[in-house]
């Protein structure tokens, strides 16, 4: 009787055994299904936050570069010395970038190639082309690519000065205006130069706002206010700003031209058009007296008083 009990013990036990391994596949595939799940999630999470810090590090690119303009520009007018080199610049803004780049993210890695730095077709814009990379510390996860953004150069929190009338003329910079006492005078080379003689005007680059420059000429306070804000405006013949740091009386570029001032008034006197005074190629030449009011005038050829509608 004991034999037959423990034969049925056995197969009892062999039984249940037989029914406990499919559990147990069924819990180690569980497991494993749980685990990848975990690792997908993580991953997935690391992914998003990679995503995240790289459209974050792609403001912080533009933020750099807008403070280094308005850096590199006010130490160009400052000490009269111009960017000799494009790679200058170049180098300016990737140290910025890269100090941005080791305080960001202890858990990611980030790196950003500044791979260079152009004109654009917006002379109020410049093109930035770098390759921004952000990873895991073990790599495994990253987000890379080459870019091309257009980085404004009128942002008011980052204002970009001219560098052109201190670099040609030597004039003096005080408190956002340059001053150029005799230096403008001296530095025109055709009749009636003396009628610039002591100008000053703003040296921040400001982009006109109006769309269409012959509205200029319906008003005496629409003229006025761009006279007196001192506004840029787009221009064929003008230089960019890459090549006003580079002190160049010609560029190849789409750049802009601004109103100099003049402070006496005649019949007529070389044109207060920036890349006209501001010529060392002997391109400078003549306009006539346009007056908006009794002490405001400027003296303009003719192409420009039709660019201008006046």
């Amino acid at each position: 009787m004991k034999i037959i009990k423990d034969q049925k013990a056995y197969t009892t036990s062999i039984l249940v055994l037989i029914l406990l391994i499919p559990v147990l596949f069924l819990l180690i595939i569980t497991m494993e299904e749980y685990d990848q799940n975990v690792n997908n999630t993580i991953e997935n999470l690391e992914s998003e936050q990679i995503k995240n810090v790289y459209d974050d590090f792609e403001e912080e690119i533009l933020r750099s570069t807008k403070e280094s303009l308005h850096n590199i520009t006010y130490e160009v007018i400052t000490s009269k010395r111009s960017i000799t080199r494009r790679d200058d610049l170049i180098s300016y803004i990737q140290n910025k970038i890269n100090k941005k780049a080791d305080n960001q993210s202890k858990d990611f890695s980030i790196k950003c190639d500044i791979l260079d730095i152009k004109p654009s077709d917006n002379p109020f814009k410049i093109e930035l082309d770098y390759q921004l990379t952000v990873s895991t510390e073990d790599n495994k996860i990253k987000k890379s690519k080459n870019q091309q953004k257009y980085v404004e150069i009128t942002d008011k929190n980052y204002p970009v000065y001219d560098p052109l009338p201190t670099l040609k003329t030597g004039a003096i910079l005080d408190g956002g205006y340059v001053e150029y006492g005799d230096k403008l005078a001296e530095y025109i080379t055709i009749d009636n130069s003396e009628t610039y003689m002591n100008t000053i005007e703003k040296i921040t680059i400001k982009e006109c706002p109006l769309k269409d420059y012959t509205q200029h000429g319906n008003s005496n306070d629409t003229f006025l206010s761009c006279l007196n804000n001192h506004y840029y405006h787009n221009s064929h013949d003008g230089m960019c700003l890459l090549c006003r740091l580079e002190n160049k009386t010609y560029c190849n570029h789409y750049g802009f031209e601004t109103f100099i001032l003049p402070t006496e008034m005649i019949d007529e006197a070389p044109a207060s058009i920036d890349h006209v005074l501001l010529n060392d190629n002997q391109n400078q030449y003549p306009g006539n007296l346009i007056t908006v009011e009794n002490t405001s005038f400027i003296y303009l050829d003719n192409g420009h008083k039709a660019k201008y509608g006046l």
